[in-house]
C-alpha cells in the first residue's frame, strides 16, 4: 500500500530536531531534569511534543528516553531509535553539521540517518498509517533513547525498569533487509606500566571508541609528529583509514622503539592472533579507538566486533597472550553479548516480506557488526535503513540520508506496521 505524508512538514521538522545539539556526553548542561544533557532532552521533548500534536500518547522518563504510542490491543510493537548523535570534527564538515542542508536531492547534518532521520521517518509512518485509517489489533510505540552512542544504553535500561516491554520490534539503525545477526561487541582497555627503560614518549588520539581515528598526535626525543587519518565506524573500520597506524609508522622509520608502538604494530586481528570467522556473521574486526601515552603508563582503547558464535572468553584469552610479551594486560570496559534471531521467525519473516513486496530485492536476512537497539530487547531485529548499494555515511563527516532512500524507508516503515 502507498501511504500519504507531508514531505514538507517532515524536513522542516527534521531541520528543528537537527538543529538541536545532542552529541552523546557533550550536549550541555546536565541537572535532574537532563541527566543525559540539555540537549537530549531537548531531542526528546520535540519528539514528544510532534507526537502530541498528531493525536498520540506519549510519555517522558526522566529526560533519559520516551515513547509515542499509537493503535489498540493486547500486544505491542515496538520501534527503537535513538536522538544522541557521535561528536563532529572541527573541520571536516562543508556543511553546518547541526543544520540539516538540502544538496544534490541529500539531506545533510549530524544524525540525519544515525538516527535522528529515521526516528522522525518512523513517527511519520506512525501517522501515515493512522491517517489512512489502517485498522491495528497491536499497539505501535516509537521507543527514542538518548544514551545509544556511549553504549552505555542507560535509556534502555531505564525503561525496562517500568515501561511495558514490547511483543516484537525492530529499530532503523542498519541495513536492509532484516538483521538476523548482530556481532558481540567488546571494549576493552590494553594497558601497560612503563619502566625507566622505556624511552619517554607521548601519543594521544581518539575521542569516541566506535570511531576509527582520523588524528593522531606524538611527541618523541622533542620533535612533535602527527597524523590524519579518515573516520568511519567501528563496525568495518577498513572503510576508514586509522590514524594510530600511520602514526606509527612514521615514529618507527624515525627510529622509535617503544612497547606502546609495537602494540600499534600488531593491533589487528592477525596481529592479535584473534582472526576469527563464523558462517552467520563473518569475520571479527578490530579498531583500535583512543590512545593515551605518557612517561608513566600506556593505554590503547580497541573496539572488537566478533562472531556469534565464538565465545568472548576466546578473543580474550588469545588477545591477552598475544600482548603479554610487550607488557601490556587487557581489561574489558563494556561487552554487549552478540544477538541472533531465527531466519524463519515471524518477525523476520514478515519484515522480509514487507520490503520484498516494497522492493523487489529477494535477498536473504543479514547479519551485521554493528550493535543496535535491538539487543535492547526480547524478539527484536535491525531493519533499515540503508538499502544495498548505499555507502555506509553514519559517524563520518558530511552525513547525508538521500531524499529518494527518505522516501523509500518511509513506506517499508508505514507496511511493516500494518503487517506486524
Amino acid at each position: 500500500m502507498e501511504y500519504l505524508w507531508n514531505e514538507t512538514d517532515f524536513r522542516n521538522n527534521l531541520r528543528r530536531l537537527i538543529q538541536i545539539h545532542s552529541v552523546t556526553g557533550d550536549c550541555g548542561t546536565v541537572s535532574k531534569e537532563a541527566v543525559l544533557g540539555k540537549g537530549i532532552y531537548q531531542s526528546l521533548d520535540f519528539m514528544l511534543s510532534l507526537g502530541d500534536a498528531f493525536g498520540f500518547q506519549t510519555r517522558m522518563l526522566d529526560g533519559m528516553c520516551g515513547w509515542i504510542e499509537m493503535g489498540e490491543g493486547e500486544q505491542l510493537i515496538g520501534i527503537l531509535c535513538h536522538l544522541d548523535t557521535v561528536s563532529v570534527s572541527a573541520d571536516g564538515w562543508d556543511t553546518d553539521p547541526f543544520d540539516c542542508v538540502e544538496r544534490d536531492g541529500k539531506l545533510y547534518g549530524r544524525g540525519v540517518c544515525d538516527n535522528k532521520g529515521p526516528a522522525m521517518a518512523a513517527l511519520y509512518a506512525m501517522k501515515a498509517v493512522a491517517d489512512a485509517g489502517v485498522p491495528l489489533n497491536k499497539r505501535v510505540r516509537l521507543i527514542l533513547g538518548g544514551d545509544e552512542e556511549s553504549g552505555d544504553w542507560k535509556c534502555m535500561e531505564r525503561y525496562r525498569q517500568t515501561e511495558e516491554i514490547p511483543a516484537m520490534s525492530f529499530t532503523p539503525d542498519a541495513d536492509y533487509p532484516a538483521a538476523f545477526a548482530e556481532k558481540g561487541i567488546l571494549k576493552i582497555a590494553l594497558t601497560a606500566s612503563l619502566t625507566e627503560t622505556a624511552e619517554p614518549l607521548f601519543f594521544r588520539g581518539g575521542s569516541q571508541i566506535n570511531i576509527v581515528p582520523d588524528y593522531a598526535e606524538a611527541v618523541w626525543r622533542g620533535k612533535r609528529y602527527e597524523a590524519r587519518g579518515v573516520p568511519a565506524h567501528a563496525m568495518d573500520p577498513s572503510k576508514g583509514v586509522n590514524a594510530f597506524y600511520k602514526l606509527a609508522e612514521q615514529l618507527r622509520a624515525e627510529g622509535c622503539i617503544h612497547p606502546f608502538v609495537e602494540l600499534i604494530g600488531i593491533a589487528t586481528a592477525e596481529g592479535l592472533d584473534i582472526a576469527l570467522s563464523d558462517e552467520p556473521s563473518g569475520s571479527l574486526t578490530v579498531n583500535p579507538s583512543i590512545a593515551a601515552v605518557d612517561a608513566a603508563q600506556a593505554v590503547l582503547k580497541c573496539d572488537i566486533r566478533h562472531p556469534v558464535t565464538i565465545p568472548s572468553e576466546e578473543v580474550m584469552a588469545r588477545l591477552s597472550a598475544a600482548i603479554a610479551p610487550l607488557g601490556f594486560t587487557a581489561s574489558i570496559q563494556q561487552y554487549l553479548p552478540p544477538l541472533y534471531s531465527p531466519k524463519d521467525s515471524h518477525l523476520v519473516s514478515t519484515l522480509q516480506r514487507v520490503y520484498f513486496e516494497q522492493t523487489g530485492d529477494a535477498s536473504e536476512p543479514v547479519a551485521l557488526g554493528g550493535g543496535t537497539y535491538a539487543r535492547a530487547f526480547p524478539n527484536a531485529v535491525a531493519f533499515g535503513i540503508r538499502f544495498p548499494g548505499e555507502p555506509e555515511v553514519c559517524h563520518i563527516d558530511n552525513e547525508y540520508w538521500a531524499l529518494d532512500s527518505i522516501r523509500k524507508n518511509i513506506q517499508i516503515m508505514a507496511n511493516a506496521i500494518a503487517a506486524l
